[in-house]
């Protein structure tokens, strides 16, 4: 198995009598994209934070490529990015200048600033003064920022903060290229589920200190079954049916005509009792995975902002 990327083990954060973090483990492979999922207050920017040098932790370790980030962080260091909150710029230079002084710093070239502004919609917007530049345009330029230069590793503190549902649809679709393409894995703090959803292999979900969950986004949802679509001959004959042995509150038919029942898989056996004493056996049955909002609510009690 290789060596993950980034390791975090046993990170705890107390500030005075309050413990932050309780002993934190997560694990991120390289070419991953990674979701870090929590309520607010729950621990999220705090990790995120550790990680980025900002804060110190109590006790624990947080390793990139193999190198303790807080004995030797300037060598294990090389290749990490973070966007922790608001970015910040010289407002009283333009977009382009902000994004080519950083990329001399972090070895990145002309060809590279361009292309990473138009891939963030503010072609048109370079030359203006960053001061003059709304939430959602200095979110992005943000995003570019992080991604100049040979990055290894970028975290990004919600990532999505100012931008419209086209801006969100962008941003996945750079964050997916810059992983394809270049190989760059991304650990992404958000309370945005729908986007993590779409965008993300692997999440992690964090209450009161404490990882709750965590792996691959598909195998946690697989777990569970919420319910099932059904389709027979006679949809409506079935719904009564399957009415009359689980309940009226169990099942609905939708616009389409199709068949919903509510449940997980006790009850398969009734469903096609009912179904077959009725005389319309099911020509398909297909389970309804759980949504990562449910997950994320039963995960957190119920909590999400």
């Amino acid at each position: 198995m290789a060596e993950p990327l980034l390791r975090i083990e046993g990170l705890v954060k107390r500030y005075g009598a309050v413990l932050a973090l309780s002993g934190i483990d997560l694990s991120l492979g390289a070419g991953t994209i990674y979701g870090f999922l929590g309520p607010n207050g729950a621990g999220k920017t705090t990790t995120i934070r550790i990680v980025a040098g900002l804060v110190r932790a109590t006790a624990g370790t947080v390793t990139l490529r193999g190198r303790d980030l807080a004995r030797d962080r300037l060598a294990a260091a090389v290749g990490l990015r973070t966007l922790v909150e608001v970015p910040a710029f010289y407002p009283k230079l333009t977009g382009r200048e902000n994004l080519q002084i950083h990329a001399r710093l972090a070895g990145g070239d002309r060809a590279q600033v361009d292309r990473l502004l138009a891939s963030v919609a503010l072609t048109e917007a370079a030359d203006r003064e960053v001061g003059g530049y709304s939430l959602g345009m200095k979110q992005r330029l943000g995003i570019a920022q992080a991604l100049v230069g040979r990055p290894v590793l970028v975290v990004l503190d919600e990532p999505m903060n100012g931008l419209d549902p086209a801006g969100m649809r962008e941003m996945r679709r750079l964050i997916r290229e810059e992983r394809d393409e270049r190989g760059v894995t991304f650990l992404i703090s958000s309370h945005l589920l729908h986007d993590v959803e779409l965008l993300c292999d692997e999440v992690g979900i964090i209450h009161r200190g404490t990882m709750v969950a965590a792996g691959r986004l598909g195998e946690l949802l697989s777990q569970a079954i919420t319910g099932f679509r059904v389709d027979t001959a006679d949809n409506g004959r079935a719904r009564a049916a399957v009415a009359r042995r689980l309940g009226e509150d169990a099942t609905r038919l939708d616009e389409d005509g199709v068949l919903h029942v509510d449940g997980d898989e006790s009850r398969l056996e009734p469903l096609h009792a009912a179904l077959l004493e009725a005389g319309v056996p099911a020509l398909s049955v297909e389970p309804v995975r759980e949504s990562l909002e449910r997950y994320f609510l039963e995960k957190t009690e119920g909590v999400i902002g």
